[in-house]
């Protein structure tokens, strides 16, 4: 027994020194922009980061909720298909707010498919800043974003699995990380490498592998390769959040194009189940922290309550939307951001919708409208935007 129990011990120390060593090395560490696999998220950050784009004044941020109908707008408004993969602006609000404040604005819309609070937060706090400090964050959210039932932590979002390589996130484990079983595992990733690292390592690995082998038995050459949207026909659960270039297009449509479609009414009823108000008061904590971050860096934020269909908002249980709507409003006022409340704003109609919560771009060309002017009237925004006019001293401010 005393054998076993130093046998014990022995490999225990071992591990430790070995991974003590590979942290030091940084064993198969990979850059954060070093994207294995390109998503929505994957191409968004490379864009954003890229030299060519320069320092925008306003970022949109949000879910699909905020960039499907602001993409799609503006496939409406250039009258030409425009690849979500590159395309990462609102060439309709720049124009719109121009027209409204005389001001020429630079937009970077960073709205990604699931997009919470969480990441918001991690997009802010690591991208948003020095040379990419943008003067105004525009966030759109809806309920969705704070009681998704169907999310088992922050952590789980693909966003999350490329934002938290930029910096060290140990500051907001109790929220990442809710559960004893989420915690441990996160521990044990911060103390041991190789298991905190895993991913890294597995790249790497297998990028070595395939090089050696390509070597060996070269790939045969073809003219043309398969598209993600051939290989998924074969392989439908590989690799589901990727995209390639070109292969996934926003398209101009007609006003008779634009239909709306309540099948993700069975999707939203599980997504509204057994309500967590855990999870919506973390991610209400990330939405303070995201406030937080850009007041002391000079960034003003426009938080938009996003409008969303009777027949979402009738889903969620009893006192929940009221309970999201004081929330909102009393964070933004105080953490001193502009609020925009359109969740159940009469401006919107059903015909407005593509499905029971996402805008089609009609309506999203009507959201965009209602931004620019209420931003143009903002004193806040528009000091942010330009802090040398003192034209701008008669503006409100507060709840747009």
């Amino acid at each position: 027994m005393g054998i076993l129990r130093s046998k014990f011990f022995i490999s225990v120390a071992l591990f430790a020194v070995v991974s003590s060593l590979l942290a030091i090395v940084r064993f198969g560490n990979i850059a954060p922009t070093d994207f294995p696999i390109r998503t929505w998220t994957g191409w968004a950050v490379e864009d954003f980061l890229s030299d060519k784009k320069g320092r925008p004044n306003v970022v949109f941020l949000g879910s699909s909720l905020v960039l499907v109908p602001v993409a799609g707008v503006d496939a409406d408004y250039l009258k030409r298909p425009i690849d979500g993969s590159h395309h990462h602006q609102s060439q309709y609000f720049e124009d719109q707010f121009k027209k409204h404040s005389g001001i020429q604005v630079k937009t970077f819309n960073f709205g990604l498919p699931g997009e919470m609070p969480s990441d918001a937060f991690l997009i802010t706090k690591f991208l948003l800043k020095g040379e990419k400090r943008p003067d105004v964050i525009v966030y759109g959210v809806g309920p969705r974003d704070f009681m998704d039932s169907l999310l088992p932590s922050p952590a789980a979002t693909d966003p999350y699995q490329y934002l938290s390589r930029f910096g060290d996130v140990t500051s907001h484990k109790h929220l990442i990380a809710p559960e004893w079983d989420q915690r441990l595992n996160f521990e044990l990733g911060q103390l041991f490498y190789p298991y905190g690292h895993n991913y890294d390592i597995s790249v790497t690995a297998d990028r070595t592998v395939t090089s050696a082998l390509d070597k060996i038995l070269p790939a045969p050459k073809t003219d043309k390769p398969y598209t993600i949207a051939e290989r998924r026909l074969l392989f439908p659960q590989y690799k589901q959040m990727e995209i390639g270039a070109a292969e996934a297009f926003f398209r101009p449509t007609t006003p008779e194009q634009r239909t709306f479609d309540n099948a993700n009414m069975k999707e939203y009823k599980k997504r509204y189940a057994h309500l967590n108000w855990r999870t919506f008061t973390h991610q209400m904590k990330f939405l303070a922290d995201l406030m937080n971050t850009a007041r002391d860096r000079g960034t003003q934020v426009i938080l938009i309550s996003m409008p969303i269909t009777d027949l979402n908002r009738d889903l969620l249980e009893k006192g929940t939307w009221d309970s999201y709507k004081k929330s909102l409003k009393v964070l933004a006022q105080s953490k001193g951001a502009s609020y925009l409340d359109l969740g159940d704003s009469k401006a919107f109609s059903i015909t407005d919708f593509m499905d029971t919560v996402h805008l089609h771009s009609g309506g999203g060309a009507k959201l965009l409208d209602i931004l620019a002017e209420k931003a143009a009237g903002d004193h806040r925004v528009m000091s942010a935007l330009d802090p040398t006019n003192s034209s701008i001293a008669g503006l409100k401010g507060g709840q747009l």
